[in-house]
């Protein structure tokens, strides 16, 4: 029978019998001395009426009630038996001492229940209701049961293989190792050793020092830097792996279980860049072009981001219940300025985000073609649909220099900041949305730096071309509010005395900040002398 009708049988019954109680209480107390006549009196009443329906309800009821029992005798067998399996499951033996408390012995199916009155109509719904909840409680502990079971079944499996970890990542990105590593199991300390080595294996002292002294007169950071160290610092916050290309190896922690999800995690994020080098090669950026370096950085690891996090969502939708040892987890921050953190997050972030831009126009099969069209600009990856997916693409500005030995001193480094750079330069005096519109807009830019003296800095010359006049109005607002907070310049009226012009003339702090139509020129010296050679080879365009 449907739990439903049964439902049903026993509100009538509840209804019915409460009512009918205080009637027949009534009803005797009147007519004890006389029953069979009070009895007759009373046929055909609407109390009768009532006791009738009641009375065939529970004998429906009642009908139910061996079917019921039967399936209470077979649920508790499957109990018993689920009880037994989870023993086995949990590494002992069933019926050992150690098995869960045993469910109650089955009862035989008990006889049809006779209702001829309102007092065995009550019994039945008593019984039904017993039943009822008995066969409720049974299902919930069955099904927990069988899920206890499978867990602890799949907790005892041995932990995956490396290679099976890495058969997984092929088929996410759809792809093959050219070259299939090596697998070799060392300790996190060593891998950290092994990535930081890497990351400033080319970096020479006199460039990582070069760099530095250059984003100190662009006021990307304020104070003097180990550069090596700190791109080693950023190196180790990615232990999951580290590949040796020479040797084929691909080294992992021994000391995490791929038995765990955050395992096999840490281990995809660090294959899956190897996977991609094997598979695409991109073409060398320009060395003196950091921003164009940056927009293929952000395409690799946003590519591997946005892999390793579909490879993860699909992992633990398996069953998996991360037994064993978990893996190690990175330092908590990098030993780097603020500048070159952001740089590292956002490179990951935003391109993970430019990815996933790409995947939702054409599934993987656009992303790999962005592999043979790289982003050439940070602004690019910033805004895909808008620069990269347009059509025709959007093309850097090429800012550049014939000749750039002022009063015959060469220079010191020169580079690109691009839309992310003069965003993140802008963050260190303006919050977010106001260093958003003011980076807006970029379309090209070239600093140079030439050295300076010790006690007083080095020399700026830094160009950018923005894609409207309110775009380069912006961002020279954005300038001259920054070179002021930061030199600690306090204003005077002869600053601004030309619009679109802010010039500085202190002893050791010779600024002229000039927008030209969509340029944006600075020059940000600290010697007169240098800082008028450079105005007059460097004219405003």
């Amino acid at each position: 029978m449907h739990p439903g009708t049964i439902l049903a049988g026993l509100t009538i019954i509840g209804a019915a019998g409460g009512w009918l109680c205080w009637q027949r209480y009534e009803t005797i107390s009147a007519t004890r001395p006389n029953l069979p006549a009070a009895a007759q009196a009373k046929a055909g009443t609407p109390e009768s009426n009532a006791e009738a329906s009641t009375l065939a309800a529970a004998m429906t009821i009642a009908q139910s009630i061996p079917e019921m029992q039967s399936r209470l005798i077979q649920m508790e067998k499957v109990n018993t038996a689920l009880r037994k399996d989870l023993a086995v499951a949990m590494g002992g033996e069933a019926g050992t001492a150690g098995e869960p408390s045993p469910a109650p012995e089955p009862k035989a199916a008990e006889a049809e229940i006779a209702v001829t009155t309102l007092e065995q109509a009550a019994v039945v719904q008593k019984r039904a209701v017993e039943l009822e909840n008995r066969l409720r409680d049974l299902e919930t502990d069955n099904t927990s049961l069988r899920r206890k079971i499978a867990e602890e079944t799949e907790a005892r499996k041995p932990p995956p293989p490396p290679g099976e970890v890495a058969a997984r990542v092929v088929a996410q990105r759809e792809l093959a190792f050219k070259r299939s590593p090596e697998w070799v199991a060392v300790s996190a300390a060593d891998i950290i050793e092994k990535l930081s080595a890497k990351a400033t294996a080319a970096l020479t002292p006199e460039s990582a020092a070069a760099r530095v002294r250059a984003w100190l007169a662009m006021g990307f950071v304020a104070s003097p830097f180990d550069y090596r160290n700190a791109m080693g610092s950023i190196a180790a916050m990615k232990p999951g792996g580290f590949f040796d290309e020479k040797e084929g190896r691909f080294y992992y922690q021994s000391e995490s279980s791929l038995a765990r999800s955050d395992s096999r995690d840490v281990f995809a994020g660090a294959l899956f860049p190897v996977l991609l080098a094997q598979n695409f090669t991109l073409p060398a950026p320009p060395a003196d072009n950091d921003d164009a370096v940056l927009a293929q950085r952000a395409l690799a690891q946003g590519d591997a981001s946005f892999s390793r996090v579909r490879f993860s969502i699909g992992d633990q939708l398996n069953t998996n219940f991360d037994r064993g040892q978990a893996p190690v987890a990175p330092p908590p921050s990098p030993n780097a300025p603020q500048f070159v953190s952001e740089m590292w997050k956002w490179s990951e972030d935003a391109g993970n985000s430019f990815v996933q831009t790409l995947h939702s126009q054409g599934g993987l099969a656009a992303v790999n073609k962005a592999w043979q069209r790289p982003p050439q600009s940070s602004a690019e990856i910033l805004h895909p649909e808008k620069l990269y997916l347009a059509n025709p693409p959007f093309q850097p500005v090429s800012v550049s220099f014939t000749e750039t030995s002022v009063n015959g001193t060469s220079p010191l480094f020169t580079s690109v900041a691009g839309e992310i750079g003069a965003y993140f330069l802008i963050r260190t005096f303006a919050d977010v949305d106001f260093a958003t519109t003011a980076s807006e807009g970029w379309t090209g830019d070239r600093y140079i730096v030439w050295p300076g003296t010790e006690a007083h800095g080095d020399h700026l010359l830094w160009r950018s071309v923005w894609a409207s006049e309110e775009d380069a109005a912006q961002f020279f607002g954005a300038m001259r509010r920054g070179l002021m907070q930061r030199h600690q310049i306090p204003w005077q009226k002869e600053y601004d005395a030309v619009p679109g012009q802010f010039v500085v003339s202190d002893p050791h702090r010779i600024i002229r900040l000039q927008q030209k139509g969509t340029a944006v020129t600075l020059i940000n010296a600290t010697e007169a002398a240098f800082a008028a050679a450079l105005t007059e080879k460097f004219p405003a365009p």
